[in-house]
């Protein structure tokens, strides 16, 4: 039998796959029974059924993958990450098994989720290939899994927040902002909980204690204020995982993966919209920080997913379009207010995309109808504007964000913006220095600077961002002319200025010269739009069949680095 072939390929997947779920059932799940004498098994029906969800699924789709791995079999910089990766798991799983028995339990789930790095990165490797459709489900099969059940519960990005908004619908309690319910079980579950700490909390004699009694000042503890929509599926993770009377972890696990689950099928639709400049959006898409927070009860997953395919369908329209179609721009509109779900009114000024449209050529061509295309404008920008203010739940609060420090009074600050033009530039410039221009803040669109201050994160990033940049650089399937990348660099900035304003509104001390809370992860979103504008006439590249391959390997290397950080952090 071959080395690579397609029963070869599947057996060794399949293997691989069972490996796994071992190593997390008996070294992540269970690793007391090894370390400690007359431990407790802890049985969950949930992880069984969640295996043999997985092995199926695998079983019905992987003929397509299988055939699309082979035909880059041949290429070898993956031929030799395939034996160099497939090494370090036969050498890991080797020194999990001498060592198992003699370290204590901590260490052993570390270890486990090592070994399963090492396993499923040698099936990331073998599937990985030209087509961004298989690449996004393969990336986000392997590290995007690991990921789940390796970050800290209740992280720093508000997770506990959000999480307690996803219990809540999970309970079908759709009112949470006014009236929440909480667990008690769950609630003493620290945040920041490393997965070496969560021993309690994998046993399954969990029993809900639902409540109304919850501690409106415990902020952390109370939902985040985001819609009910954008909740529903960590929120059918966490039911499913309830009925299959898992424990408290495979409640959290199930839904961050359905959490993940949401952003790959986001990411693939805007994909399959998407007509150029598709590997500028896939190494964003997958930098190590935002497939941790899709991965996570975060909102952001969405939040990317849903902006890629308003972007994307731009565009297409853009490319493919000489004028536009009551039908195209229908769902131009549609897009825009599905994109307004996740983080709508600091994203909202995306909508100036529409000015890569042939809109002079389509008022042309539609002089007559021109009276209702006005009414219909306007139509919009009102249900717009109220559908942001629906989403939002209430209006600026005069009390600002409660997790802002300091006096915060949004009525305040914004009196002091309208009444001090020469104030509002120092701040903006202040804030461009602190963000835009510093490589410190930049350096926490990498995981590890963001949550662990890691000192080699920062040379991490860097080379990370070369990366990037290169892609960027040498992305030259289109190149914009001088007016489409005003278009890109004005939506990019307005952004930025949008949920600059709203921060410094909501966040930010009164009277204070520099912006709270802003994040480097705001901008994934909108990042394409600035390295779309990079590439040039000025520079051509040699055309490479194997392109994509490589930068989805070159990926997957970063991906693997910020697992690891994440591991030993």
């Amino acid at each position: 039998m071959k080395i690579f072939s397609k029963k070869s390929i599947t057996i060794y997947t399949i293997i691989i796959l069972i490996l796994s779920m071992l190593i997390f059932e008996i070294g992540y799940c269970n690793s007391q029974i090894i370390t400690t004498s007359g431990a407790e098994y802890n049985f969950s029906l949930c992880r069984i059924i969640i295996y043999i969800v997985f092995i199926a699924l695998y079983c019905i789709f992987h003929k397509k993958f299988v055939e699309t791995a082979l035909q880059t079999t041949e290429n070898k910089i993956k031929r030799i990450f395939i034996y160099l990766v497939t090494a370090l798991g036969i050498i890991a799983t080797c020194v999990l098994l001498i060592y198992s028995t003699y370290i204590e339990t901590k260490l052993l789930r570390a270890g486990a989720i090592a070994e399963i790095l090492c396993l499923l990165s040698t099936l990331f490797i073998i599937y990985v290939s030209n087509d961004f459709s298989k690449n996004i489900i393969i990336t986000a099969c392997t590290f995007g899994i690991i990921f789940t059940f390796t970050t800290n519960f209740n992280h720093a990005v508000d997770e506990k927040k959000h999480f307690m908004s996803a219990l809540n619908v999970s309970f079908l309690n759709f009112d949470y902002l006014e009236n929440p319910i909480t667990d008690k079980k769950i609630e003493e579950l620290p945040q920041l909980s490393k997965f070496t700490t969560i021993d309690e909390f994998l046993k399954n004699d969990y029993e809900p204690e639902v409540t109304n009694e919850v501690d409106k000042e415990d902020t952390p503890s109370t939902p985040a204020n985001y819609n009910v929509i954008t909740y529903i599926f960590p929120a059918l993770g966490i039911a499913i995982a309830r009925i299959l009377n898992g424990s408290i972890i495979d409640m959290y696990i199930l839904g961050r993966i359905m959490n993940l689950v949401l952003y790959t099928v986001l990411v693939y639709i805007a994909f399959k919209i998407l007509p150029f400049k598709k590997n500028i959006f896939y190494v964003l898409a997958f930098m190590p920080y935002m497939l941790l927070l899709a991965s996570s009860y975060s909102v952001d997953g969405l939040c990317l997913g849903t902006i890629y395919i308003f972007t994307a369908y731009c565009f297409k329209l853009f490319k493919e379009c000489e004028t536009i179609t009551l039908k195209q721009f229908l769902i131009f509109l549609a897009l825009f207010l599905i994109m307004l779900i996740g983080k709508g009114t600091g994203y909202m000024l995306l909508a100036i995309l529409v000015f890569l449209l042939p809109l002079s050529k389509t008022i042309k061509k539609n002089k007559k109808y021109l009276p209702q295309i006005i009414t219909a404008v306007i139509i919009f920008v009102i249900i717009a504007t109220a559908f942001i203010i629906y989403l939002k739940n209430t209006k600026i609060n005069s009390d600002g964000d409660s997790r802002g420090q300091g006096t915060i009074n949004a009525v305040e600050q914004l009196n002091m913006v309208l009444t001090h033009p020469i104030y509002d530039v120092k701040i903006a410039l202040e804030h461009i220095k602190r963000t835009l221009l510093n490589f410190n803040w930049l350096a926490e669109l990498y995981q590890g600077t963001f949550f662990d201050g890691n000192e080699h994160s920062g040379n991490v990033f860097l080379v990370m961002m070369l990366f990037v940049l290169f892609v960027a650089l040498t992305e030259d399937d289109i190149n914009f002319k001088i007016k489409q990348k005003i278009v890109l660099l004005l939506a990019f900035f307005l952004v930025f200025a949008m949920t600059s304003a709203i921060l410094y509104l909501t966040f930010t001390p009164v009277g204070n010269l520099y912006i709270a809370g802003f994040q480097p992860r705001y901008l994934f979103p909108i990042l394409p739009l600035l390295l779309s504008c990079i590439s040039g006439d000025y520079l051509k590249t040699k055309e490479n069949k194997n392109r994509t391959l490589n930068i989805a390997i070159c990926s997957g290397v970063f991906l693997g680095i910020g697992l690891i950080q994440v591991i030993i952090g």
